[in-house]
């Protein structure tokens, strides 16, 4: 008797814990993240990567630690701009400041954007970027892009929740 009320009390914190864990899934999930371009010869500094824009075939050597995460990206929209459409990311104050940082440290370089690891843009900074917003261009279909920033904005908010 006592062994069947304890299976039974089993059984029900078993399903209790299993549907409390199961949280909404994205289909489509796209992971921002921007990344340094590693210049010259940096002793001590963190490895890098070589990248590959899908479209263009340009290679970047890359910091394997990316400058901003998603963890930083507060937003992300598309802006149209002289030149055609971008993607505008608005950053948290430590990814409005590392941004900051590197931007004067790393003039002449370049950021580049990397969804799911796939490298699709990239932008040389040509001055300080203080306000926290970056602006790039991407190497994807125009009628693709409001889809992906869709996309990326389901993903930041999924990230915040959890």
């Amino acid at each position: 008797m006592i062994y069947q009320f304890i299976r039974l009390i089993c059984v029900v914190f078993l399903l209790i814990f299993a549907t409390g864990c199961r949280g909404r899934t994205l289909e489509n999930t796209c992971v921002p993240r921007l990344l340094l371009e590693q210049r010259g010869l940096n002793y001590g500094a963190m490895s890098a990567v070589i990248v590959k824009l899908q479209k263009s075939n340009t290679l970047v050597e890359v910091y394997s630690e990316p400058l901003i995460d998603e963890f930083e990206i507060k937003n992300v929209e598309l802006v149209q701009v002289d030149k055609g459409f971008a993607l505008l990311f608005i950053l948290s104050d430590k990814g409005a400041r590392d941004l900051y940082r590197a931007s004067v440290t790393h003039m002449g370089s370049r950021v580049v954007l990397s969804v799911n690891s796939n490298v699709i843009g990239q932008r040389y900074i040509d001055g300080a970027i203080n306000d926290g917003k970056f602006y790039t261009f991407v190497e994807l279909p125009q009628d693709s892009l409001g889809q992906l920033v869709l996309d990326i904005k389901a993903t930041l908010a999924n990230i915040r929740i959890r």
